[in-house]
């Protein structure tokens, strides 16, 4: 929480530093700044609920936890939650979709491994990152990458990224709240 709080606005800083030092192309293109209508936008959000569906689903049928025991151990030793829902759900997908699907992306896309690869390396790229999980939930990380990945590619737009990451991540939160208050009996 902590690392992630202090590390956005660097981070969010330095990707936009290299993007303008990127003679020839503004900001705004390279990151794939640009605005998604908001039916474009609401469709994507839906087929990530049905994708998460489909992993919880998936995941109960595998007799796997739905919420893995570092993300309750993660929320039971914040001092304090609304900071961690902060950076959470706004800094980590800030951060994380304007340097995968915002920069890298971009260079990717222009290089030889194209559109295809470009969603396959951020994604697994991204996956890799999350050391925190195990190998299951590093795949659920890789499959919402290639979604992330596939969005920027058809909208060329970081925006239904950032919104998808950041709903993901806030449904994430309330399933560690509802086992939490579950094993508090609370819930």
């Amino acid at each position: 929480m902590v690392a992630t709080g202090t590390t956005t606005p660097v981070s969010v800083g330095l990707i936009w530093l290299f993007a303008w030092l990127r003679r020839g192309l503004p900001v705004k293109d390279y990151l794939a700044l640009k605005r998604v209508r908001g039916r474009h936008l609401a469709r994507w959000l839906a087929l990530l609920l049905c994708m998460g569906v489909v992993s919880d689903l998936t995941t109960w049928l595998m007799g796997r936890p739905l919420v893995p025991e570092v993300m309750v151990t993660e929320y039971r030793t914040a001092v304090f939650p609304p900071l961690l829902w902060l950076a959470v759900i706004v800094g980590a997908p800030l951060a994380e979709e304007l340097f995968f699907r915002g920069f890298v992306f971009k260079g990717l896309l222009h290089s030889f491994l194209g559109g295809t690869g470009a969603v396959l390396v951020t994604a697994g790229a991204w996956a890799v990152i999350h050391l925190q999980y195990d190998w299951y939930g590093m795949t659920n990380i890789f499959a919402a990458g290639l979604l992330f990945g596939y969005a920027r590619l058809k909208t060329n737009s970081v925006y239904p990224c950032l919104l998808m990451h950041a709903l993901m991540n806030l449904l994430a939160t309330v399933q560690v709240i509802v086992v939490l208050h579950a094993q508090t009996g609370l819930g």
